[in-house]
């Protein structure tokens, strides 16, 4: 009888764990022993707190084209100023330079993005002004660099009009020998700098009888546009056999104009503004183009993006006064001409044939 309720115990302690486990009971298994690990050689796990925070504040740089070298090199120092700062960057380039429409197009796409400040090199100097009216009435703070435009809280200006009208007037005098025919190759007929420099040496022309000799034939414009560009400089070397120096005060243009110039094995001598990395082969005194003139556009660019924060940090004062931006540089604020403000970054700097090599490497 002991023997009896002893095994009915046992049986009913087996079903009791049955149930408690909600089914059948599950057959043992032999696991493979588990290696011993250094904790040294785990994967290190991320601290929450070391991850970078995503900011709800981007900035916009748009561009006058998409392609050209030197509005590259501005908004690669946009994008790095923006890096260091902690904001977004959105980039943008309308479809055509020489179509203002796409670049109205590309601000109202920003504005419906809630960017909160806007960084543009304009087209045009006037046809962008109530679209960027629209866009400060959202919040958003607009700059102009490279080109100005009214409707701009604040210009960046890579140098002084008069100061590059100037460079640019005596290159021509010197290259020409003091006389003779000239003509200048521009960018876009709406372009503000570009014409904002030619304006102004029309007038150190006319006002200085040093230059009485100088016949300014005519003005053409390449849209920034290589073969366009190459295309007009063909037209000016056949149109004025006595043409002496062909003026060009974009980038885009220099470039195209040198290597027409050189490739026809013309006498013409090459002025204007370049990137050193594009103009190295043209750039000598026994070249086409003795020397050229520019600044760092990728400082352009960084001045743009820490603008804006100053701006919308309520750093910038009046005319006449300062500001720090966030990489430890100090601007004077000036008064715009187009834009409320402005900020000139630097005076032009000569590239000739003794720095162009190392300037080159640069930029």
């Amino acid at each position: 009888m002991k023997k009896l309720i002893a095994l009915l115990l046992a049986l009913v302690m087996v079903a009791g764990l049955v149930a408690c486990g909600g089914g059948e009971a599950t057959p043992t298994t032999t696991e493979a022993p588990v290696e011993n690990v250094d904790p040294t050689d785990a994967p290190e796990q991320e601290d929450p707190t070391d991850a970078p925070v995503a900011s709800d504040i981007t900035y916009a740089i748009v561009a006058k084209s998409e392609g050209n070298p030197y509005m590259e090199k501005m908004v690669d120092g946009f994008k790095e100023a923006c890096a260091a700062m902690g904001v977004g960057c959105e980039v943008k380039y309308p479809a055509t330079a020489t179509k203002i429409e796409d670049q109205i197009a590309v601000i109202n796409e920003l504005i419906g993005q809630n960017v909160k400040g806007i960084a543009i090199a304009a087209n045009d100097a006037e046809a962008l002004s109530a679209t960027l009216e629209e866009a400060k009435a959202e919040g958003i703070t607009i700059i102009t660099l490279d080109s100005d435009t009214t409707g701009s809280q604040m210009f960046i200006n890579q140098a002084g009009i008069k100061e590059v009208a100037q460079v640019l007037v005596d290159s021509v005098y010197d290259m020409a020998g003091g006389e003779g025919e000239f003509a200048v190759l521009s960018a876009a007929s709406t372009a503000t700098n570009q014409n904002a420099w030619i304006a102004a040496m029309e007038e150190i022309i006319d006002a200085d009888e040093k230059y009485a000799n100088l016949n300014w034939v005519e003005t053409v414009y390449g849209d920034d546009e290589s073969q366009k560009s190459t295309d007009e400089t063909q037209n000016l070397m056949n149109k004025y056999p006595n043409l002496k120096v062909i003026c060009c005060p974009t980038t885009v243009g220099v470039l195209a104009c040198a290597k027409a110039v050189q490739d026809s094995g013309s006498a013409i001598k090459v002025a204007g503004l370049g990137l050193p990395s594009e103009m190295k082969d043209y750039v000598a005194d026994d070249k086409v183009c003795p020397y050229m003139y520019l600044w760092n556009p990728i400082d352009v660019g960084s001045c743009a993006a820490y603008a804006i924060k100053a701006i919308a940090d309520g750093k910038v004062g009046e005319v006449g006064t300062e500001f720090t931006a966030d990489n430890g540089t100090t601007y004077t604020i000036m008064e715009g001409d187009n834009a409320e403000l402005q900020i000139i970054v630097g005076p032009p700097f000569a590239f000739n044939g003794e720095n162009i090599a190392e300037w080159a490497a640069i930029y």
